[in-house]
């Protein structure tokens, strides 16, 4: 991987600058309910006050969420909840929890995953149906377009101008597919452990992905067939050679992936969660936090561990938080069968356009935010009058935009680039003063 390579997808990594602060706000379960029964619910945790809600879409709605609540993710400040055996995703506001909408699949259907591709559309695995579906976030409904791909594809990760696809096969697949966004065709396969599951992305733009191995066949008499079964693994994969670089065997693991890039750990829940790390490719030995664990998330802004214990699997589950040493430190309960954990932050700026303020040092900042479609903020400090002139350049050295040319007083200053009619990719910002030059890189991802 060239160091143009691994800037650009370093770069998708980043989501604070020194202007903002990321906090979290709340902490949403899906809790799956019973196959068949319709009691999915969501549990809502006011990380402020240490509260919990379960089943707070029925308390905003009246009506029940549906049959099998899968996962959960945040597009455009609002919350979308996978329905998987109800065939749906159901939208509502994070904060009142009141549907705003819904994408119906139709019969059959299974979705796993929804992720944004950007241009108003997004990509859903259908778990048993064997393909992504495209669905338009405006109309909320499904596209004519779908993309087969291999056996039960799980979980999805947008890199750049593609997105890869896990399929799982319940440990009878071991393959990853590269989706190109423009055209929606699978344009790479990819060979790892049986069963891939869940994906991230490190802070040099390597793409690691968890599999859960495979439990093996067994006779008519439910006994295991010696040499069937097969180990799982951690692998990290280039992702735009598809090469795979690293592998580490693991004997079966959760479909649960995080990463803490302030120490390059990943963590994966085998026997509870244990550290992988990546400097030395190897798994500590020592499990981190002990358990039997249905799924977990971790939060890097308060690095923090939250577990989902379903407990008996018919009654309430419970969810459970830890420091990053793995000390406990509180628990709450959750529905019946808590899956997916997602974290709602509250992002807040303090970029201000204060010309009178005195500053003594002449900075250009890090874009915010990076990434970013359409809008970023560019701001920079002059500590005395000076003219300066603000461009911006692709990588092959092209002058796209000039956001300032003038001159200027002393102190703070910002401006919006609004990058609505360019195409995703790594470019790159200059500020021209009398005190100097200075360049930055950013990234725009539709």
């Amino acid at each position: 991987m060239n160091k143009a390579t691994i800037l650009f997808f370093a770069l998708l990594l980043i989501s604070t600058s020194a202007f903002a602060q990321k906090t979290l706000k709340n902490v949403f379960i899906a809790n799956e309910g019973n196959f068949g029964a319709g009691n999915a619910t969501i549990t809502a945790f006011d990380f402020d006050a240490k509260t919990s809600t379960d089943g707070v879409f029925f308390n905003a709605n009246g009506v029940a969420l549906g049959d099998v609540a899968q996962s959960l993710i945040e597009i455009d400040d609002q919350l979308f909840i996978v329905v998987n055996n109800s065939q749906k995703i159901v939208i509502t506001n994070p904060d009142t929890f009141q549907q705003t909408g819904q994408i119906t699949l139709g019969a059959g259907a299974s979705p796993r995953e929804i992720i944004p591709i950007g241009n108003g559309k997004t990509y859903i695995t259908d778990l048993f149906g064997n393909h992504i579906l495209v669905a338009d976030l405006d109309s909320k409904s499904v596209l004519s377009d779908t993309i087969k791909v291999g056996r039960n594809p799980d979980q999805m990760l947008k890199v750049g101008n593609h997105v890869f696809v896990a399929n799982n096969g319940f440990g009878a697949d071991s393959t990853i597919f590269k989706i190109d966004i423009a055209t929606h065709t699978v344009v790479d396969t990819i060979e790892v452990s049986r069963g891939p599951a869940g994906m991230v992305l490190d802070r040099e733009g390597t793409l690691w992905v968890v599999c859960t191995g495979y439990s093996g066949d067994y006779d008519d008499d439910f006994n295991l067939i010696p040499g069937t079964s097969r180990p799982g693994g951690v692998h990290g994969i280039n992702p735009e050679s598809g090469e795979v670089m690293a592998s580490i065997d693991v004997a079966s693991a959760g479909s649960d992936l995080a990463i803490n890039e302030s120490n390059d750990d990943l963590y994966i829940n085998s026997g509870g969660i244990r550290v992988v790390n990546l400097k030395t490719l190897s798994t500590v030995a020592d499990t981190l936090i002990k358990g039997n664990f249905y799924g977990f998330n971790y939060d890097p802004v308060n690095q923090l561990f939250f577990t989902a214990d379903a407990k008996s699997f018919s009654s309430a589950g419970e969810i459970t938080y830890y420091s990053m040493d793995g000390t406990l430190i509180n628990s709450f309960a959750s529905g019946i069968i808590p899956g997916d954990i997602h974290f709602s932050y509250e992002i807040t700026s303090s970029i201000e356009d204060n010309h009178n303020t005195i500053v003594e040092n002449f900075e250009l900042f890090q874009n915010y935010p990076n990434p970013f479609n359409p809008t970023t903020e560019i701001s920079f400090s002059l500590p005395s009058a000076s003219n300066a002139r603000l461009t911006i350049f692709n990588t092959a050295g092209q002058k796209i935009a000039e956001l300032i040319n003038e001159n200027l007083n002393a102190g703070n200053h910002s401006v919006t680039f609004n990058a609505s009619s360019i195409s995703s990719g790594l470019y790159f910002y200059r500020l021209e003063t009398n005190l100097g030059i200075i360049t930055k890189k950013m990234m725009i991802v539709k």
